[in-house]
């Protein structure tokens, strides 16, 4: 995670959580962001704050397995690897179907997830593909 030593303490907890939020789940809308940052305490959380946060967590919108463009945190501004991050911190999303799980790990972290998904032993039913920083979980 970003250190925010330069923010007060209520900026500082709103840029962490609003950088949580963006990682654990997809956002098509800076509203669906607003309003999960409200369930989370910022009653009075504005648009114009939302907005102001994303761009100084460096946010920047992709597209989704499904075509579907949403806010992501940009992977050049993540830091450099290290092999005391939790897998939280390595994994950027998952997505899946009736046939596949994909893996969308941060860039330079995808071979340790790799070999902590290997380490774990899946399913003899489940066969790992990878290429470059994603990995794939085919269920057979």
């Amino acid at each position: 995670m970003m250190d925010y030593e330069e923010y007060s303490p209520k900026e500082q907890l709103q840029l962490t959580v609003c950088q949580r939020l963006i990682a654990e789940k997809s956002y098509l809308s800076q509203e669906e962001i607003r309003r999960d940052l409200q369930e989370r305490g910022f009653d009075s959380i504005s648009q114009s704050t939302v907005s102001r946060l994303l761009k100084l967590l460096g946010v920047i919108k992709i597209r989704n397995a499904k075509g579907l463009k949403i806010y992501s945190l940009n992977p050049q501004l993540r830091p450099a690897p290290d092999a005391a991050r939790t897998v939280s911190e390595m994994v950027v999303s998952v997505e899946h179907n009736s046939e596949f799980i994909l893996v969308h790990t941060v860039a330079g972290y995808g071979r340790a997830v790799a070999r902590i998904l290997d380490y774990h032993q899946l399913p003899k039913r489940t066969a790992l593909v990878h290429k470059q920083i994603n990995y794939l979980l085919r269920t057979h």
